[in-house]
């Protein structure tokens, strides 16, 4: 299979994302395996477990735009390789971070892992390069499959070869040395499979700020900044939801470390299925215009409906209709996105696509770490309530450029 090297690579990175997220919260939030003084407040916890977690989320908001052009002017597979090299470089360091107790070398690692992290944006555009425009979102799917498998095995992965007990050897900093195996495995792969998509360079402008730079331009197109807007919105509830639902799981139903790792498992296995099965015929006869609001307006409905939860089964049971949800997201964004730009810009409009996500993703983490803390049941309210607004600002914004077609 002829992506099946770039899918690997989307893989790997969902894997490294969400490998933390049981770790993290031993790490930061459990007084016994904490790298904190055990004096350490609650509320403080929570404020750096957040920060550990925004961290890899900054390091993409900039490094989105900026792989996204150095792609279209130097070429896709050798950015790509970088990045797998950056990406290696990280575990190793977050590895080492664990052992010395260093939550500033964990905190370095993760934003240049984030940054490395951020070729999704070259993924798709290899995608964009290799597709019609039928197959773009049936593609853009595989992808979201990849990262959905990935994040399958991250959380579990984490869970389970860091516990002394389930893994001979196992400790916090075992699964990271893991994941810079599969970094190793990857470049070689990559370097013999992947060929270049790229049908000429192009003279992109590269700018180490291009993630601020292009925040300010996406909001100011006319044609994409409604749906850039869209995104903003669902990534800052879908982030928060994901990135402190540990919190929620272990204050109101007391998971175990183990036991969070088999939700992420669960939620990303009910992902990768939608992406790579379930949603192909809702792709195919719906377009993206009528998918992306209804499975806004699905998430919202799901959402709440944990709150009302108190046993493990029914929680797994409600998963797989947030996980059908959230998995037609994804591809329709990137394809009204895709259709929306030229042929010569897509690496840096499909960059700047998802410089926005991250920003948003790593913005709320930054500032409300310790309020999750005291509050664990926000992370469900914050992202049913944005899943709305998301929804209402999509069909505003569509309602108005029909309206102006049809006067047109």
């Amino acid at each position: 299979m002829r992506f099946l090297p770039l899918l690997l690579t989307v893989f790997i990175d969902s894997l490294g994302f969400g490998l933390a997220f049981p770790i993290f919260s031993a790490l930061i939030m459990n007084p016994e395996l904490s790298i904190l003084a055990p004096d350490t407040t609650l509320s403080m916890r929570g404020w750096i477990f957040g920060l550990l977690i925004s961290a890899f989320c900054i390091g993409q908001f900039f490094g989105g735009p900026i792989l996204g052009a150095l792609s279209d002017r130097k070429g896709r597979k050798k950015i790509l390789l970088l990045t797998l090299l950056l990406a290696l470089a990280t575990y190793l360091l977050i590895g080492v971070g664990i052992l010395i107790h260093s939550v500033l070398l964990i905190l370095g690692a993760r934003l240049i892992g984030g940054w490395a992290a951020a070729n999704w944006s070259i993924a798709q555009s290899i995608i964009v390069d290799c597709s019609s425009d039928e197959q773009k979102a049936k593609n853009f799917g595989l992808l979201g499959m990849a990262w959905g498998t990935g994040f399958v095995i991250g959380p579990f992965m984490g869970g389970k070869l860091s516990d002394p007990a389930l893994f001979d050897g196992g400790g916090l900093a075992t699964p990271f040395w893991v994941a810079a195996g599969l970094c190793l495995f990857n470049f070689f792969l990559l370097l013999w499979r992947l060929e270049e998509t790229l049908p000429s360079n192009l003279l992109a402008k590269v700018s180490w700020l291009a993630g601020v730079e292009h925040l300010k331009k996406a909001f100011t197109s006319p044609k994409l900044r409604s749906i850039f807007a869209v995104m903003f919105i669902f990534s800052l509830g879908w982030g928060f939801f994901t990135e402190f639902c540990p919190v929620f799981l272990i204050e109101r139903l007391g998971f175990s470390m183990g036991e969070i790792a088999n939700f992420f498992a669960w939620v990303g296995l009910w992902i990768a299925i939608c992406q790579g099965v379930l949603i192909r015929p809702f792709l195919n006869r719906f377009s993206p215009q009528t998918l992306l609001p209804c499975a806004l307006f699905g998430m919202a409905l799901v959402l709440p409906l944990m709150l009302f939860v108190h046993e493990a089964w029914a929680l797994f049971a409600l998963l797989p209709l947030i996980a059908f949800a959230e998995s037609l997201i994804t591809p329709t964004a990137s394809t009204l996105v895709s259709n929306l730009s030229s042929k010569e810009a897509q690496g840096e409009v499909l960059g700047i696509h998802n410089s926005i996500q991250w920003a948003a993703i790593g913005f709320a983490p930054l500032f409300s770490g310790s309020v999750v803390a005291l509050f664990p049941h926000l992370p469900v309210t914050v992202a049913t309530v944005t899943m709305l607004v998301a929804m209402i600002v999509f069909l505003k914004a569509f309602r108005k450029r029909k309206e102006s077609s049809i006067k047109v």
